[in-house]
C-alpha cells in the first residue's frame, strides 16, 4: 500500500470479506463447501489467532450498534485507503454492504484490527482455485 500511495495509485480490495471468512458466517463446525473448505479448515486449525481476529471484529461491531462483521471488514479496507469490492449473493447483502458507508472505524479500532490480523496465518496460495469452471468447463481468468 505504501508504494501505491506514493504513486497515487488506488488499490482495489478484491474479496475484502476474505471469501466470507470475515463475515462470522463460518466456524469450526460449519465450514463452507468446495475449495474454501480447505482454507476454513486451516484457519480454524490455526485456531486462536483467527478466532481472536473475529472476536476483535465483534467488539468493533458492538461499538457501532451491532453492525454486521461484513461491515467491519469493508470499513477496515476503506480505512486502509483501498476501494473494496465485496461480493453479494442477494439484495440483503447488497444493502448490508452499502450500509457500511453509514459509519467508519476509529484510528484505535483500525489499530486493534491490524494487530489481531497480523497474527493470522495466510493460506490462499496462487493457483488454489480451479482454472476451469466445474459446471461449464469454461476457463476462469479471475480466480
Amino acid at each position: 500500500l505504501d508504494a501505491c500511495n506514493e504513486l497515487d495509485v488506488k488499490v482495489l480490495s478484491y474479496s475484502p470479506l476474505a471469501l466470507g471468512f470475515l463475515t462470522g458466517k463460518y466456524d469450526r463446525d460449519n465450514l463452507p463447501s468446495g475449495p474454501r473448505s480447505k482454507i476454513g479448515g486451516q484457519l480454524f486449525e490455526d485456531g486462536a489467532s483467527y478466532e481472536r481476529l473475529l472476536e476483535t471484529m465483534k467488539n468493533v461491531a458492538g461499538e457501532h450498534g451491532g453492525a454486521p462483521l461484513s461491515q467491519v471488514a469493508i470499513n477496515w479496507a476503506i480505512a486502509k485507503g483501498t476501494i473494496p469490492i465485496p461480493g453479494a449473493r442477494n439484495i440483503r447483502q447488497v444493502k448490508q454492504n452499502l450500509s457500511t458507508l453509514d459509519w467508519s472505524l476509529t484510528a484505535e479500532e483500525e489499530r486493534m484490527l491490524d494487530d489481531a490480523s497480523a497474527k493470522v496465518t495466510g493460506f490462499v496460495t496462487p493457483n488454489f482455485f480451479p482454472r476451469k469452471d466445474v459446471n461449464t468447463g469454461l476457463a476462469m481468468y479471475d480466480s
